[in-house]
């Protein structure tokens, strides 16, 4: 398996060696020393331990150092003041083979100082880029020297020791993906003299979806961030604040200045920043507001180690005299200053996690129009022409002429609505006038009856296309409408004429011709006849119409 970076910090961050020859003129204070190492602190413990007061007195005696020594800059003094990597590390062994740890090491600038990164995967040959199997054999192991015998201890002129937040001597160690910041993208782990430590790992790889896929995560740095490093979400972020530090105070604490391109603030500087520009009181609180950074999302690849780690203490006899051999120190210097680190990978298998889309956009689409063809009875015709109906309320929305349309295209429906009705209406009127012919029935319960005519001259009315014998029911023309005041009828019938016929002549009426028989038409109005039937023969009352042969009856 590829075997992963270490970076090795040493928890003394100074030489006592380079401090007297950096004061060499004697103007270099413990406190202005102090004042120097905590450029590189977490600037939030800064923020909330220091002393304002005292903070504001040893950044004036930096000052007034700076201006005697115009050639002094704090990020070379970071570099130079640590210890060199062959101080600090006095063999190297991988898979069993012995090698230059320094000839593949790089140096790196943290917050413990100056350190050393060994990234085997870019500088090593081929054989020390993999391990091959499990077990510490198979892994690296590195021997370090912490040089206690460098520490500032007020001793001699020299400036008292100096406190951060670290409590042990030793070292302290990164596992990390290479090319990744060590302090950001993993947690250390810590060594102290005449120990031996043995750190099993296992690799966890994770693979997220990007926004393309649904995802949340990002491949490449956000617009407006120029930078040389490898994209992740801790680096992103990090940068973030220093952009915000440097536009806000013109500079970056050290801690947040991960790329090393924008001026560092010194402790003083970044605190009066943050105490005028980033400070606000949240129901009483001191709340620090910083940039949310919204644009920094998770990278979609990124590889971690987990560590199981065991410890041993004291050399034994045998170890003693081969670490004398090797380092040709003193048996008391190896048990004051060195240690054994010991990383290896536990098993060779990884763990991924990969994240998948729960679903396709296919599946959506084929849930979604079975759920609405099932339930709603929607296809996506229907849609169609839902999407055509939401667009044409959106025009009349909009359009004050597609209102006046619409306006006037209903009055018109309604006119020709009603205009349909009435002619409903008269149709079925006429129709009833038309059928009353065939509904002349018997009038049951009198001793009198009006008998149906059977004797109606055909010719008068139009006739069936297919039958000579049958009316046409289809015009007007052949429809006669009777209407009797049965008071005057039974007058007419009691008078006496000469015949014995009651005849009652229309008023004068123009009629007009009908387009199938013009032969037939008259202006002659018809004369209708009303004959009792002799009560010998019958009991009923019958009434014969009888029309000139020339009259065309309406």
């Amino acid at each position: 398996m590829d075997f992963p970076a270490v970076t090795v910090c040493n928890f003394n961050p100074i030489k006592k060696s380079y401090v007297r020859e950096l004061n060499a003129s004697g103007d270099l204070t413990g406190a202005t020393l102090e004042y120097l190492l905590q450029t590189n602190m977490n600037a939030m413990f800064v923020f909330s331990n220091l002393d304002r007061h005292s903070l504001k007195k040893t950044h004036d005696e930096a000052e007034t150092y700076f201006q005697n020594h115009t050639d002094f800059q704090i990020i070379k003094f970071l570099r130079t003041a640590g210890y060199d990597c062959g101080e600090m590390f006095l063999t190297c062994y991988f898979g069993g083979r012995r090698f230059d740890c320094c000839k593949y090491m790089k140096q790196k600038v943290t917050s413990l100082g100056k350190c050393w990164e060994l990234d085997l995967q870019n500088l090593a040959p081929e054989w020390m880029r993999k391990q091959i199997s499990p077990g510490s054999e198979s892994g690296l192991q590195m021997i370090v020297d912490a040089q206690l015998e460098e520490e500032l201890r007020g001793e001699d002129g020299d400036a008292n020791a100096i406190f951060s937040d670290i409590y042990e001597n030793g070292f302290r160690y990164y596992i990390h993906p290479p090319g990744a910041n060590a302090e950001l993208s993993s947690e250390g782990i810590s060594v102290s003299p005449s120990r031996t430590v043995y750190s099993a790992i296992k690799t966890v790889s994770h693979n997220l979806l990007n926004r393309r896929d649904w995802g949340n995560c990002s491949e490449h740095w956000p617009e407006n961030y120029d930078t040389f490093l490898y994209y992740s979400a801790s680096a992103c972020r990090a940068l973030c604040i220093a952009q915000y530090f440097n536009d806000t105070c013109g500079c970056a604490p050290f801690t947040y200045n991960v790329d090393g391109k924008k001026k560092i603030c010194a402790p003083y500087e970044s605190v009066t920043c943050m105490d005028q520009h980033m400070l606000r009181k949240v129901n009483g609180t001191d709340y620090l507001e910083l940039p949310d950074c919204t644009e920094c999302h998770m990278e979609c690849q990124s590889t971690s180690y987990t560590s199981y780690n065991s410890y041993g203490d004291g050399f034994n006899r045998g170890s003693l005299d081969w670490l004398k051999k090797i380092s040709n120190k003193s048996e008391t210097h190896i048990n004051n200053n060195v240690a054994v680190i010991n990383i290896f990978f536990l098993e060779m298998f990884y763990t991924s996690y990969s994240q998948v889309q729960a679903t396709s956009l296919t599946e959506i689409l084929s849930d979604i129009g079975g759920n609405m063809g099932m339930f709603l009875g929607m296809s996506v015709i229907t849609i169609t022409e839902l999407s055509l109906f939401f667009s044409k309320i959106f025009w009349i929305m909009v359009s004050k002429r597609r209102r006046q349309y619409m306006y006037s295209k209903k009055a018109n429906e309604k006119e020709k609505e009603q205009q349909l009705d009435d002619a409903v209406k008269e149709f079925q009127e006429r129709r009833s006038r038309r059928n009353s012919r065939e509904n002349i029935s018997v009038l049951n319960g009198y001793s009198n009856r009006i008998a149906p005519i059977d004797d109606f001259q055909k010719k008068f009315g139009y006739k069936n296309g297919n039958s000579e014998e049958n009316l046409s029911a289809s015009s007007l023309d052949s429809v006669i409408e009777l209407k009797f005041d049965i008071n005057e009828l039974r007058r007419q019938l009691n008078q006496q004429s000469t015949d014995g016929i009651a005849r009652i002549r229309l008023p004068n009426q123009t009629t007009r011709p009908s387009s199938a028989n013009l032969e037939n038409y008259s202006t002659t109005p018809p004369i209708f006849t009303i004959e009792p039937v002799t009560r010998r023969s019958s009991q009923t009352l019958s009434v014969n119409v009888k029309t000139p042969s020339s009259i065309s009856p309406k």
